[in-house]
């Protein structure tokens, strides 16, 4: 089967299982009980074997945690490092359909009320219980004031209705909430280490997961060890797990190659060829919601004027960024959505016009147009910035570039408004509403400058409320039409594949879709 037809299948068995996942959202039962036998892994795409238990891993990862509180963190990259130890109210499978996890089942009476049963037997690692008053005093403080967290704002009210069943009252319908329960919402914290350790809860951080978190060097490495009262029996396979930060690509796999890290999440795509050339590694590519993204702050000069915006949006060559940062590997973005996921709308093109991004700053009478790009200190990105820079400045804007480590440009930009663009990913999200309300909706954190319509808000808010997932896709292409074609208030640039890397004895790796590794499953060949 030739790669584009292996490609064609698996694009369709995704929009068969996603019209699975709407309808699921959509319907008035929810899921069945997860088997009792812990599921076996597919270890990059070799035959699964029988997994083993003992022995620990070391992973390389681009990043430290931005917090071990899941309601204050603000990076997408956080998610991967939360895992292990905060088990979620709902998990989801490789194609994000919608899973049993803490919620053992769901159902919907009506279309604002969600019943969510909780399994039995769980605790959290401090010995505390988990049940509905704990779901409770989550959800509640997930909306809180303290919290980062949108994607459960239409939670009106949680009740605990006994021991193990807590009701959703909704606001108003959303066809995103089960989903989102799956996400950093979903996270279950223990409510006795918060009222505990109060201001300090990320430092002592305690969840309902296969792990613990042992120790913590920030920007430098986490420790985790196996929960030996983890409620699913036979997990983890691992006596612990050790989490490197090594933003530099030709460092990771330096450490890949000689043995100092044993799994890779996600190769930059200049050394996929020669990882490939390597006996001993084992490559796992897979397609991703995820996008590269220009963030820019819409309540600020220069991107206060529409004009200004629109110029970039026009001024970037999108197919060239891929050739000479990418090796060619990738494709074109203009929306937040990936070619051929059911959200994307192919109708939607942006092309490359810098004649049309000169003529835009002209008419606005804009000249000296100038501001600064913020970037980390690792050669991809800062090769993806001169090459912005490089093609903004054809059309007479100046780019200055600044660079910072990943989670202090993250907090530059989006937390203090300190710059005025950033060069980032999209890491994607389990439900596309979470990521039309993240990007656009007016409160979001990731959404500086709060820029928005009258017209976008009721789009947003109308696709919240439909669960017919060809209407969905059809207000999507609305909002996009909205929020980038006609205003530009962030810009699309690419997405790519996603490679993860490790070494022939790690075994249990199972790509997602959303693109963020799971390292509780792994295992690794003790012979």
């Amino acid at each position: 089967m030739s790669k584009l037809k292996r490609r064609s299948l698996t694009m369709v068995t995704l929009f068969v299982v996603l019209m699975m996942v709407i309808s699921g959202c959509g319907s008035q039962s929810g899921s069945t009980k997860t088997p009792d036998t812990p599921p076996t892994a597919n270890p990059a795409g070799e035959s699964p074997g029988t997994p083993q238990h003992g022995g620990s891993l070391t992973v390389a990862y681009v990043a430290d945690v931005t917090n071990f509180d899941p309601i204050k963190g603000t990076t997408g990259n956080d998610h991967a490092l939360l895992w292990p130890l905060y088990d979620t109210l709902v998990k989801f499978s490789p194609d994000m359909k919608p899973e049993p996890g803490l919620a053992e089942s769901w159902e919907f009476p009506d279309n604002t009320t969600i019943l969510l049963h909780l399994r039995e037997g769980v605790k959290f690692s401090d010995g505390s219980p988990f049940n509905a008053e704990a779901v409770k005093f989550n959800i509640d403080r997930v909306n809180s004031t303290d919290s980062q967290i949108s994607d459960l704002k239409n939670i009106q009210s949680v009740e605990v209705v006994d021991d193990k069943t807590v009701k959703l009252q909704l606001s108003q319908p959303d066809s995103s909430i089960i989903l989102a329960l799956s996400d950093r919402g979903g996270m279950m914290v223990s409510p006795t280490a918060v009222k505990t350790h109060g201001a300090d809860y990320s430092l002592h951080p305690v969840g309902a997961g296969p792990f613990i978190v042992t120790n913590h060097i920030p920007n430098g490495e986490i420790g985790y060890e196996a929960n030996r009262d983890y409620w699913q029996k036979g997990l983890p396979y691992l006596d612990k797990l050790t989490v490197k930060v090594i933003p530099d690509a030709n460092s990771q796999i330096n450490a890949l190659k000689t043995g100092q890290v044993d799994f890779l999440p996600n190769v930059q795509p200049q050394m996929v060829a020669t990882l490939k050339a390597d006996a001993n590694i084992v490559l796992s590519p897979t397609n991703t919601l995820a996008l590269n993204m220009i963030y820019l702050r819409t309540d600020a000069p220069p991107f206060n004027d529409k004009a200004a915006r629109l110029a970039v949006l026009y001024g970037i060559n999108r197919q060239q960024l891929i050739d000479a940062i990418n090796f060619g590997q990738g494709t074109v973005a203009v929306q937040p959505f990936p070619k051929d996921y059911w959200a994307h709308d192919d109708s939607i093109n942006i092309p490359y016009d810098p004649e049309k991004s000169k003529q835009l700053l002209k008419d606005a009478g804009l000249s000296n147009v100038s501001f600064t790009l913020t970037t980390y200190p690792i050669e991809w990105w800062t090769r993806l910035a001169n090459g912005i820079k490089g093609q903004l400045e054809e059309v007479g804007i100046n780019v200055t570039i600044k660079t910072l480590e990943p989670n202090a440009a993250v907090q530059s930009f989006l937390g203090d408004k300190e710059t005025n663009a950033l060069t980032g990913n999209w890491s994607g999200r389990p439900d596309p509403q979470m990521t039309i309300a993240s990007l656009y909706g007016k409160d979001s954190y990731y959404n500086p400058g709060k820029a928005t319509t009258s017209e976008l808000e009721s789009l947003i808010k109308e696709a919240a409320a439909t669960t017919d997932q060809n209407q969905r896709a059809g207000l999507y292409k609305k909002i996009v039409n909205t929020s980038v074609v006609e205003n530009a208030f962030s810009i699309p640039t690419f997405s790519q594949p996603m490679t993860a890397a490790m070494s022939k004895k790690i075994q249990g790796f199972e790509p997602n879709l959303l693109g963020k590794a799971i390292f509780s499953s792994l295992w690794v060949e003790q012979k």
